[in-house]
């Protein structure tokens, strides 16, 4: 064994082509290649999925798409629409001729893909497509993104009225002390009023 086949990532290139010919080999003879089966399963389970979002689906790139629903819909298994106001998007449906030809194809495709699962037990299956899973994990996490700058804007903004509050607090109670002894003044001012007016009373006595 060479130290290319010994690379995991050879390995796994190896099985998906081994498995793609075995595929193949199956969907030829009805005149469908491996691309257009995918796409029909996708768009039979998805009734009207723009081509972008089945390229994605398909792991295959949007030019390769554009190609592969021409000829689906040459042959009358697929039927493509505008969709009003989306320019040039289009959404696609699969036709009956299109059904019949996909459960045929698809039939044959789980017989190859059964002959795989028969390579290993039933719980070594369940491992076998966790560990895939896992494999794919690094090259698929997506991004976190950024919280909203509005949000930062309302904490902030509840952190000013938060400092401010205490000084408004600071102020009123600043102006307490004021507001007793301009009372006591007034008090004192009424007493000495009372008292000069008796006084005043009794000189005219």
């Amino acid at each position: 064994m060479t130290a290319v086949e010994q690379r995991l990532g050879h390995k796994v290139k190896s099985l998906e082509q081994e498995l793609s010919g075995a595929k193949d080999a199956v969907l030829r003879p009805m005149g469908v290649t491996v691309p257009q089966y995918t796409a029909l399963l996708v768009i039979n389970d998805e009734p009207g999925i723009s081509g972008a979002e089945l390229a994605r689906r398909c792991l295959v790139t949007p030019q390769t798409m554009t190609t592969v629903l021409g000829n689906l819909t040459l042959k009358g298994y697929i039927e493509r629409r505008s969709v009003p106001g989306q320019g040039r998007a289009m959404e696609t449906t699969i036709t009956t001729a299109g059904k019949r030809i996909l459960a045929k194809a698809d039939k044959e495709v789980l017989a190859v893909e059964k002959t795989l699962a028969g390579t290993m037990a039933v719980k070594d299956q369940a491992t076998f497509a966790k560990l895939l899973d896992q494999a794919r994990a690094p090259f698929t996490k997506e991004e976190v993104a950024p919280k909203p700058a509005v949000k930062r804007a309302v904490r902030t903004t509840a952190k000013k009225t938060a400092k401010k509050a205490p000084a408004k607090k600071t102020a009123a109670a600043k102006a307490a002390p004021a507001k007793k002894a301009a009372a006591k003044k007034t008090v004192k001012k009424a007493a000495a009023k009372k008292t000069a007016k008796k006084t005043a009373k009794k000189t005219a006595r």
